[in-house]
C-alpha cells in the first residue's frame, strides 16, 4: 500500500496493508495499491506498465502481481494485471470492478471504500471464491450498459493496447492492430481499413508524444525514475519486497 497522493487516513492505510499482506502470505500473489499525486503527462496505461515493471510486482517467473493505480488529480484509475493472474482477473473482470465498484464510490468521495471493496473482489477472483465469480458471471449474462455492444469491448481493448503502441518501434503496428480489430468487429474489409488508418495516426501521435519518455538507466524500463515515489530496484527484486514480476498488459482503466 503506497499512498503517495495522501488520500487515505493512517488507519485505512494500515487496514489495506494488512489485508494485502495476508493475501500474499496465503496465496503467493502480490497486489499493490498505489496512489500518485500526478501522472506527469503520461497516460495512466503507460504509467501503470512502467511502475509495475520498475517495482517488479509479483513473483519472478510466476508474474502473479496486480497493480491498482489511482491518480486522484486526473480522476483516473487503472488495474494492471500480471501474466500469471490474467486468466482469473480478466480484462472484462477488471472493467467491471472499476465501473461498478470503484467509480461509484470515488464519485461519492469515498476513496477507501472503492479501493477496499475492489481489493476484496480481486482477492475473491484469485481465490476462486463463488461470490466473486458470480459478480462477473451475473453481469456478463445480463450484459450491462457498457458491455452490451462490441464498442464497449473495443474501448477496453484499445486502452490496453496503448502501452504496446507507445513502446513499439514499428510505425505500422497501430495500423495492423486497427485492421485486425476492425475486421473482428465488423467482418468487413472497408471498416477494417478505416480503423487501420486511425491506428496508424494514433500510433504516430502516441509515439511522438510519449515514446521518448522511457525512464533512464537500468531495469526493464530503466532504473529509479518515479522521482517522488521512492526507488524501485529494477528487474532484480522490485520495490518494497516485490519479487520481480512482469505485467501482462491486461486490465482496464476508468475515470470518475
Amino acid at each position: 500500500m503506497n499512498d503517495f497522493a495522501g488520500i487515505f487516513e493512517e488507519a485505512q492505510r494500515s487496514s489495506l496493508e494488512s489485508k494485502l499482506d495476508s493475501f500474499e502470505k496465503e496465496s503467493g500473489a502480490e497486489i499493490s495499491v498505489v496512489t500518485v499525486p500526478s501522472l506527469d503527462d503520461e497516460t495512466i496505461e503507460s504509467y501503470a506498465v512502467k511502475l509495475f515493471e520498475e517495482w517488479g510486482i509479483g513473483k519472478e517467473k510466476e508474474d502473479n502481481g496486480l497493480l491498482l493505480l489511482v491518480a486522484p488529480n486526473e480522476r483516473e484509475v487503472r488495474i494492471e494485471v500480471g501474466y500469471g493472474l490474467e486468466p482469473v482477473v480478466t480484462d472484462v473482470a477488471s472493467f467491471l470492478i472499476i465501473d461498478e465498484i470503484i467509480v461509484p464510490e470515488f464519485r461519492a468521495g469515498d476513496y477507501f471504500a472503492g479501493v477496499d471493496k475492489a481489493a476484496d473482489q480481486i482477492i475473491g477472483l484469485v481465490k476462486n471464491d463463488p461470490e466473486a465469480l458470480g459478480f462477473v458471471e451475473s453481469r456478463m449474462s445480463r450484459g450491462g450498459p457498457d458491455l452490451s455492444s462490441f464498442f464497449g469491448i473495443a474501448l477496453v481493448l484499445v486502452l490496453n493496447l496503448i502501452p504496446v503502441i507507445i513502446y513499439s518501434k514499428s510505425w505500422w503496428l497501430g495500423g495492423v492492430l486497427g485492421f485486425v480489430l476492425g475486421f473482428v468487429m465488423f467482418a468487413s474489409v472497408v471498416p477494417a481499413a478505416i480503423l487501420a488508418l486511425v491506428g496508424l495516426v494514433l500510433d504516430y501521435l502516441l509515439s511522438k508524444k510519449f515514446g521518448g519518455k522511457r525512464p533512464p538507466g537500468g531495469g526493464r524500463h530503466g532504473g529509479v525514475w518515479f522521482g517522488g515515489l521512492g526507488g524501485g530496484r529494477g528487474s532484480g527484486g522490485g520495490f518494497g519486497g516485490f519479487g520481480g514480476g512482469m505485467s501482462g498488459g491486461g486490465g482496464s482503466s476508468g475515470r470518475w
